[in-house]
């Protein structure tokens, strides 16, 4: 996604506490529900769409940790 530099958002640094955890929370759960279906395209697209989000409000982008379970 391309981003209009000139536009005026509310960033991170404007937003309450709670509201920025809420934030992270839903991106947290949609890229979960893109995990579990085990679709590295839909996985790559999700993770694409909540890292554009996430630059959009201010952020540095988003680190994904894998983990594998035995």
């Amino acid at each position: 996604m391309t981003f209009d530099a000139n536009i005026k958002t509310v960033g991170f640094k404007d937003m309450h506490e709670d509201q920025v955890k809420a934030f992270m929370a839903l991106i947290e759960v949609a890229l979960s529900c893109a995990d579990a279906l085990e679709d590295d395209e839909v996985f790559f697209n999700a993770h694409q769409i909540a890292e554009d989000a996430v630059v959009l409000f201010g952020g540095n982008g988003i680190e994904i940790k894998c983990e594998v379970a035995y």
